[in-house]
């Protein structure tokens, strides 16, 4: 059975810095749309996405979407921040990850998917051998309240349990 426990954790993607993600051996990173760069079914990404964007490109670490949205909403986030998107991914599956990874010419295991579910990046990325990087859901409504209830009560015993012995943050 593939672990929902996640490799790493931040508060935010904007958290994550271009060291830590060296220290990761990252070289490609897929962030997740709905409450990851965005409010769920929402357009207009979380402030400070864009300089988080050109710093993490500029030091030569390549960024892409990975999302569970129809294709619709993925390509407008995608072509508003000039990212590839991969759109219906069908997290956790891993097939999309392997497949972003193919696309951004790195290994799987340089490959971070960013994410805020534990089951659905978090599970997609150790499904495959990429690194599960946890965040937490963006305050604020979402369109569908009873499954995002369901999954973060069910998400909470693991998250408890990392928290043991990891903070948030990159560490060895």
């Amino acid at each position: 059975m593939v672990s929902p426990m996640p490799k790493y954790r931040y508060r935010s993607v904007l958290d994550i810095t271009v060291e830590d993600l060296r220290k990761m051996g990252v070289k490609a990173v897929a962030l997740d749309i709905d409450n990851t760069i965005c409010n769920d079914g929402k357009t207009n990404c979380i402030d400070g996405l864009d300089l988080w964007l050109k710093e993490t490109q500029e030091s030569g670490i390549k960024v892409m979407i990975i999302s569970n949205a129809m294709p619709r909403r993925p390509k407008i986030v995608s072509k508003a921040l000039g990212l590839p998107y991969i759109a219906s991914a069908k997290k956790p599956m891993p097939h999309t990850l392997v497949q972003g990874a193919d696309m951004m010419g790195v290994e799987i295991n340089e490959f971070a998917m960013v994410g805020d579910q534990i089951f659905a990046d978090v599970m997609a990325a150790n499904a495959c051998g990429a690194i599960s990087i946890l965040v937490d859901a963006l305050p604020g409504k979402t369109r569908f309240p009873i499954f995002y209830a369901t999954r973060r009560r069910k998400s909470a015993p693991i998250i408890k349990e990392f928290e043991k012995t990891h903070g948030y943050g990159y560490y060895d």
